[in-house]
């Protein structure tokens, strides 16, 4: 079922070329489908943000799943400084997770990649 909802997103997304899509299916692994990670070319922590604030007032919860250690506070206590960790502060940035559940029906599935390609179009321009 969640492989389902990877593929309605997949299908959708990959006619933009804003969108970087997940590798979660190749000729050496396959995903759990657990999370969608998108990547929005293009987009840094204010654009990210308000297409979550966004997609919130559309009833569509989508979050930042993973933030890199050295924004937590923990490592930032530690010294830790995120300008030593480029590549994951850009990964940051740009990544928005999409819903992914048992129970998200495909017209849902459909209703959260539309609503999102509306709304990255609606920054961009």
């Amino acid at each position: 079922k969640r492989k389902e909802i990877f593929d309605i997103y997949t299908d959708k997304l990959s006619n933009h070329d804003w969108a970087i899509l997940p590798d979660y299916f190749n000729e050496i692994k396959t995903s759990s489908f657990h999370l969608y990670l998108l990547r929005i070319s293009g987009f840094d922590e204010n654009k990210r943000n308000m297409l979550i604030e966004k997609m919130s007032h559309k009833g569509i919860a989508t979050n930042v799943h993973y933030k890199p250690l050295p924004l937590l506070s923990l490592y930032k206590n530690l010294g830790y400084k995120i300008e030593g960790y480029p590549m994951s502060f850009s990964y940051y940035r740009q990544e928005v997770t999409l819903p992914v559940y048992y129970d998200l029906t495909k017209e849902d599935a459909l209703r959260v990649v539309d609503s999102l390609i509306e709304e990255v179009n609606r920054i961009n321009d």
